[in-house]
């Protein structure tokens, strides 16, 4: 290997760090429920690099039955970062409850289910693995179906955010499914610095493309802020606020 793994998870955690404190002092641009909306954008690079500080010190690290490390913050951070994206893109399309939620689901079942995949020993593995593979299928199958379907109903800007984010989500999640089963803790048809590596380049752009996504889209934000005060609306959706959403202090 080029370099020790904990280097490029160190590297990659200053990276992420960086990051979230740009993306901080973007946010500060904002005022009332467009920031409350805008902090998504540092809180998933946040979660990142608390992730791989993690691993990087080996927190939390646990080994499989054949001794590969499992870095149980990598998929706490999936668990809360991806699955939360899930849920907005869902309120972005204007889904109801009961969808965002199950979609919450999906995703637990897609990352953690990852997880259990690779602490598994046959013939447990199989059982685990069937799980990834339902919630891989139906957080897609929302994504493309119920969710797209809904957007229709909402303004120009709020469905073009929704449109990129579906996308992004779409292509990540083809993405760690196949880095899931290539790595070393599952085929090992990966070499462990190259699985390493994709696993890194991986996680570190598809943070930073739903950070980005969001912060550049104004226009969509303000209009679902101007319905839903909080991102966490998708939690009591029934009979919402509808305030003024205020617009960035220097626009």
């Amino acid at each position: 290997m080029l370099f020790e793994e904990q280097t490029l998870y160190s590297a990659v955690a200053v990276v992420a760090l960086g990051l979230t404190v740009v993306f901080a002092a973007r946010v500060r641009r904002f005022e009332g429920a467009m920031r409350r909306h805008m902090l998504l954008a540092p809180t998933v690079t946040a979660l990142l690099t608390v992730s791989y500080t993690g691993m990087a010190t080996g927190t939390l690290l646990l080994d499989g039955p054949e001794g590969a490390p499992v870095y149980v913050t990598r998929f706490l951070d999936y668990g809360i970062a991806y699955a939360f994206a899930a849920a907005y893109t869902g309120l972005l399309a204007d889904a109801n409850r009961r969808l965002l939620v199950s979609g919450i689901l999906g995703l637990w079942a897609f990352s953690f289910g990852a997880m259990a995949r690779h602490l598994a020993s046959p013939p447990l593995d199989s059982f685990v693995s069937v799980l990834v593979l339902g919630g891989f299928v139906y957080s897609l199958w929302l994504l493309l179906r119920p969710y797209t379907r809904s957007a229709t109903s909402v303004s120009g800007d709020q469905r073009l955010l929704f449109g990129k984010l579906r996308n992004v989500q779409v292509i990540m999640l083809f993405t760690y499914l196949l880095v899931a089963l290539t790595t070393r803790q599952a085929l090992g048809l990966l070499g462990a610095f190259t699985g390493i590596y994709v696993s890194a380049y991986l996680d570190l752009f598809s943070h930073v493309a739903l950070a980005g996504l969001i912060l550049r889209s104004a226009p969509a934000i303000r209009s679902v802020a101007e319905t839903y005060p909080s991102p966490l609306s998708f939690l009591t959706r029934s009979n919402p606020d509808r305030p003024t959403a205020e617009t960035p202090a220097d626009d």
